[in-house]
């Protein structure tokens, strides 16, 4: 069949090579944002609060709303004595919002006048059981170097590599910052990656060596909060516990901002901005109903949307090709159908001539795609990266491209372009009476 139909074979085989590697395309990058990727493998139970907010009210109206991070003192006092969690830490990084924070930028000294840029973290022990490193060597930070407030850190492997040099172990040696402050290093992990912002850092020390909490208001900082929760019922019942002591702040006034005038009302608010990790990632607006998460109306007219634009359309085009085909071989189906041949063995049998043109296709496109992603990471992963996470190069790893879901996906994508591309052609054809399609040959 593709030797006597050149031309529409490899029109076929072009236009599903198309159509699956922009699907690709979009699945690698929806794979990067949403699968449990190293560190990243609690996503789908991580929680973000993003910070404090006092909405101002006049006369029942809303005038305005002001935010802050959290500091420590807030940490200690609403969040680490609830039972409404498996673990919760403190982050200076993402968040949940998919950008690098600049207060994680810090510089250490390497010697006189030359200092090198690390994006640092100041977290506590719970954020190594949150995000799952690899250790290659040492060990987290624990409760203890945290209670102590121990100058002691855990590092990347690239730092490691580029402060103390190749090959060189850095456990119980010393990193200094740029005022000359030594800090110990107990550990050594394989380094996360930009395109995880959430969990990516060269160097994490105990929250407690850091003081952030602002002389006007003691419980706003630099900080946001990550949690895991087992399930949904354990979120709501930690954001009813906030809503109290938010309801407190409230009544006691001990937490105001400095702005709204003596008449307006001031109301604090710590749960507006709760974010599920696919929250985060699929959300158009944060609303303070996020915290229930993304629903499945959401995530249906979300993928819905894209698979009309990447698989449905190619296949109705292709559509119009099969059905094209089709009509020339209406007297062959015709004989074979004088000869007793079932209408669903015909049906089938172009289905699967089509599927082995579509596979080909497929496997075409797949493999683009992947050219694409690593050629081009830098434009593609820019359309849908946060400019702040993307470097001059990128990282894709082969736990990115080469997933097994994805393989499923491609699949799946297959089998979806030919049963649309193929199925109705096909099956209008095959109505037709016998002597109807031999004189329409005619």
């Amino acid at each position: 069949m593709m030797r006597e139909e050149k031309l529409f074979s490899a029109i076929h085989i072009a236009g599903t090579a198309m159509a699956i590697a922009f699907t690709m395309v979009m699945a690698v990058v929806y794979y990067i944002k949403l699968a449990p990727i190293y560190p990243e493998v609690n996503r789908a139970r991580t929680v973000y609060f993003q910070g404090i907010y006092i909405m101002m009210e006049k006369d029942g109206k809303a005038t305005g709303m002001t935010g802050y991070s959290f500091s420590e003192k807030a940490l200690e006092e609403w969040f680490l004595p609830s039972k409404n969690y498996e673990y919760c830490a403190p982050t200076m990084l993402a968040g949940g919002t998919g950008r690098v924070s600049t207060t994680s930028v810090e510089y250490v000294s390497k010697g006189k006048d030359d200092f090198m840029e690390v994006i640092t973290n100041y977290t506590n022990a719970d954020f190594f059981k949150i995000y799952e490193y690899d250790f290659l060597e040492g060990r987290p930070l624990t409760p203890q170097d945290v209670e102590n407030k121990e100058a002691v850190c855990v590092i990347s492997d690239d730092l490691a590599e580029s402060y103390f040099g190749k090959g060189v172990s850095a456990i119980g040696k010393i990193i200094k910052d740029e005022d000359e402050v030594e800090t110990r290093v107990v550990g050594v992990v394989r380094g996360a990656n930009r395109l995880t912002p959430d969990s990516y850092a060269q160097m994490f020390q105990p929250y407690t060596l850091l003081k952030t909490a602002s002389r006007e208001n003691p419980y706003a900082g630099i900080y946001d909060i990550v949690v895991t929760v087992k399930d949904n019922a354990q979120l709501k019942a930690l954001k009813q516990e906030l809503d109290e002591i938010a309801a407190r702040l409230t009544q006691s006034g001990e937490m105001k901002a400095n702005w709204g005038g003596e008449d307006v009302n001031q109301i604090v608010r710590l749960t507006d901005r709760i974010e599920t990790h696919p929250m985060h990632t699929l959300r158009s607006a944060c609303t303070a109903d996020s915290y229930e998460g993304v629903s499945n109306w959401q995530v249906v007219k979300h993928f819905a949307g894209l698979l009309f634009i990447l698989l449905f359309v190619p296949a109705l085009n292709l559509c119009g090709i099969v059905a094209g085909r089709m009509e020339r071989r209406t007297a062959e189906m015709a004989v074979r159908k004088t000869f007793g041949a079932r209408r669903s063995t015909l049906l089938w049998q172009i289905v699967t001539e089509n599927l082995v043109l579509t596979s080909i296709g497929g496997i075409i496109g797949l493999v683009a795609a992947w050219l694409a992603i690593y050629g081009l990471r830098t434009e593609i992963l820019g359309l849908f990266f946060d400019s702040s996470t993307i470097s001059s190069s990128p990282v894709v790893t082969g736990e990115m491209l080469f997933a097994p879901l994805l393989f499923v996906g491609a699949f799946v994508a297959i089998l979806v372009i030919n049963l649309l591309s193929a199925l109705l052609p096909a099956w209008l054809s095959l109505r037709k009476p016998i002597v109807e399609s031999m004189m329409e040959k005619r």
